[in-house]
């Protein structure tokens, strides 16, 4: 039996709110996709990250045919997709194993082993196990594989009828895994990069708002190593060379810190300090980049790390505004005085900051005045703002305090599932004496009208980008086809000429002949792939000629046929030409749509 066994990552489409325009693959994935090729063990992993945000909705049937291990994660609004696959892949496929994890099921395994088909549901991180969990699985079928499932730290199992769930203790190192797998995305290529690269480097938080799942999916603050962060800085720069991550004409390209890069200065002194000493090094390795991350408000009490932000080329930062009231935010337990912040959303601006702030509406406190209000206020602070109406997540506080609405708006009924694909921020999804679930979405509504949402920017991106790369396909099989078939008549030229070459001189005429079905070979062989590789193939097939003409000149000697030579090393000299201007004229056409 082949040790060769492919494995299939996968993201669900979002329902909304999930910076599904911008398509920035989330790291989970990569992380345990590249865990997956540093295992060391019986068996070796292919990978296919597929984001169906970015690559479309998958076909469980055809899509997953011959994959050994099918890998699930969502977020909340995108369970129901993820529990469907999972449950298809085992009817289409009842042989595949089915993994899920991610901050939805983790805390949530006995309704993903209801909804979905699982095999397991791994607990938090994953990448210390997921090697050897698949292992387990691959090799061990029935009871025997129970015995060494409990063997395994951090992950939910079925057994005789209930769920068993095994214990971790510790935490799985940030760089356990020190380059994400982008590579293994589906689809990514020159003709459909990333619209911005992504970096981690740090997981956990410092903070504890009730309202956020990170302090319960990524327990403590846990940096990477400095040449870790180095290392995934180098890794972005060498992916945007090869034209995987857009960037624009003068090779620019945007990169989202994805955690929060900067603990506050005066609460968390020595991560401060390690945090400027670590922009400081940045300096750089991030030329090309312009960078985005979050931030909270307090750093604009810091204008020695904010220089050093700035040296880095962060130029955008999304700050945790939350509430402009002092009572809203001390019940969420954000520990931020808001006329505080009012001065240092102030002084980012007046830094020359891009600043997003982040608004939650809904919060104990509010009421339609308050809300407006605060729309009133932070678009006086901020070039964009983002919006959501608080949400209940599994494992924060307000999951089991709040009251579920279905998606009628109605009290849900006992064992129901959740409504998720309305947990996307823009209405209330529990009971609230205010605002019924439809007036809370007239109220946002009201609320984002006075807004200049980011979203926004992001969409109109997003419809750019598409636009290129269906401009560029379209331009790449024109170019291919028009290369190809003026290639052809070449050719055939080229094959007529090698009988009366050989005629002429026996021992010369038999290599030119055999050049010529070589580069009759070549460019049949390039012609296809000439709208993925114009250049490549161009100096291909360049090469072959110069070989042909080196042969071509020895006929000029005593014993050859001098005007026969230089007829065909005019037509070879046309060829060139031909490449030459074609793949020019290609890259001048691409350069300007970009």
């Amino acid at each position: 039996m082949s040790r060769i066994k492919r494995v299939v990552l996968f993201q669900p489409a979002s329902a909304g709110g999930n910076f599904e325009y911008v398509a920035i693959p989330r790291q989970g994935m990569l992380f345990l996709s590249g865990a997956l090729a540093q295992w060391e063990g019986p068996n070796i992993y292919e990978r296919e990250i597929w984001f169906e945000d970015r690559s479309g909705l998958m076909d469980p049937d055809k899509d997953l045919e011959g994959v050994d291990i099918f890998m699930v994660t969502a977020l909340i609004n995108e369970a129901p997709r993820g529990y469907q696959m999972a449950r298809l892949a085992k009817q289409f496929h009842p042989n595949i194993i089915t993994i899920g994890g991610g901050p939805q099921m983790s805390p949530l395994c006995e309704e993903a082993f209801s909804y979905g088909d699982f095999d397991v549901i791994v607990q938090r991180e994953g990448e210390d196990i997921i090697g050897q969990l698949s292992d387990v699985l691959l090799e061990h079928r029935g009871t025997d594989r129970d015995e060494y499932l409990a063997k395994i730290p951090g992950i939910s199992y079925r057994k005789d009828g209930g769920i068993v769930q095994t214990h971790r203790s510790g935490l799985v190192a940030p760089d356990f895994v020190e380059l994400p797998d982008f590579r293994s995305i589906k689809d990514l290529s020159p003709e459909n990069p990333m619209a911005g690269g992504v970096i981690e480097t740090i997981r956990g938080c410092t903070e504890s708002c009730t309202y956020c799942q990170v302090i319960q999916q990524f327990l403590g603050y846990r940096m990477i190593s400095r040449e870790t962060e180095h290392k995934r800085l180098a890794q972005l720069t060498q992916l945007a060379a090869d034209g995987l991550i857009h960037s624009s004409r003068n090779g620019s390209f945007q990169v989202f810190i994805s955690d929060d890069l900067h603990a506050p200065p005066l609460r968390a002194v020595k991560f401060r300090d390690e945090r400027l000493a670590r922009m400081q090094g940045w300096k750089g390795h991030s030329d090309n980049m312009n960078m985005i991350c979050q931030v909270r408000a307090e750093v604009g009490q810091d204008p020695v790390l904010l220089s050093a932000m700035q040296d880095a080329n962060i130029k955008m930062v999304y700050v945790g505004v939350e509430s402009d009231n002092a009572e809203n935010l001390l019940a969420v337990n954000k520990r931020q005085e808001p006329g505080q912040m009012h001065k240092d959303l102030r002084y980012l601006n007046d830094e020359g900051m891009t600043v997003v702030a982040m608004t939650i509406i809904g919060l104990p406190f509010d009421t339609e005045k308050s809300i407006m209000d605060l729309a009133d206020w932070v678009t006086t602070v901020s070039k964009y703002q983002t919006v959501n109406f608080l949400t209940p997540l599994p494992a924060t506080s307000n999951w089991d305090s709040l009251v579920p609405l279905d998606e009628n708006g109605d009290l849900l009924p006992e064992g129901a599932m959740r409504p998720y694909h309305l947990y996307t921020g823009r209405q209330f999804v529990h009971q609230d004496k205010r605002w019924t679930m439809q007036e809370s979405r007239d109220l946002f509504d009201r609320y984002s009208a006075k807004l200049n949402p980011v979203d926004d920017v992001y969409r109109r991106v997003f419809r750019i980008l598409r636009t290129y790369k269906l401009r560029l396909a379209a331009s790449s099989r024109d170019l291919g086809g028009s290369l190809a078939s003026r290639l052809s008549e070449a050719t055939e030229t080229l094959l007529a000429w090698a009988d009366p070459v050989t005629m002429a001189g026996r021992e010369f005429g038999e290599n030119i002949s055999e050049k010529v079905r070589e580069l009759v070979e070549q460019i049949r062989a390039v012609s296809q792939p000439l709208a993925n590789a114009r250049k490549e193939a161009a100096d291909a097939i360049g090469n072959r000629i110069n070989e042909l003409s080196e042969s071509l000149g020895q006929l000029t000697g005593p014993s050859g046929n001098r005007e026969l030579a230089l007829s065909i090393s005019g037509r070879i000299s046309e060829i060139n030409e031909l490449i030459d201007e074609t793949v020019g004229a290609s890259h001048r056409g691409a350069s300007h749509k970009k």
